[in-house]
């Protein structure tokens, strides 16, 4: 079963700072990748966060990163800038974790990023032309694929 994770957080500002923590009772370590952003390492800590550890993060000249390795069994405390528009993946590096479902979508400026599509009425033109050429083409099974190929 596939499970797509999807975090908004309503009407969003420009330039608004995002903390988030990422955690594992897993006994092994998980690489953490953010797309759309760098973000800063506040901290890495070997346990469960909780608001004791406010304290111990690093909010003076932290690490920059777009992969920090959540410690086994441990939490990840990141910041970044909501300055990107967009629908961006925060996944575990390893595949297979990405496949059972270590993954999640960030949608971030939404109202700015919807300013920016538009819709294509001119079916002659060369974005349809493509994009009808390419639904062709995926409609064969070249590959099997059974994970999210991210």
């Amino acid at each position: 079963m596939r499970h797509r994770h999807l975090i908004t957080k309503g009407h969003q500002q420009r330039d608004e700072w995002v903390y988030f923590v990422v955690q594992s009772q897993i006994g092994i370590h998980h690489p953490i990748h953010l797309h759309g952003h760098d973000f800063f390492v506040l901290g890495q800590l070997e346990d469960q966060f909780e608001a004791r550890h406010v304290p111990l993060l690093n909010l003076t000249n932290p690490m920059r990163r777009d992969v920090a390795m959540l410690p086994a069994g441990g939490s990840l405390v990141l910041a970044w800038k909501t300055d990107n528009p967009g629908a961006w993946i925060m996944h575990c590096h390893i595949a297979w974790h990405v496949g059972l479902g270590f993954g999640l979508e960030f949608v971030e400026l939404e109202d700015e990023m919807k300013s920016k599509f538009t819709t294509v009425t001119d079916q002659n033109s060369l974005w349809t032309q493509n994009a009808n050429a390419r639904s062709k083409w995926c409609m064969h099974d070249l590959v099997d694929q059974d994970d999210s190929g991210v």
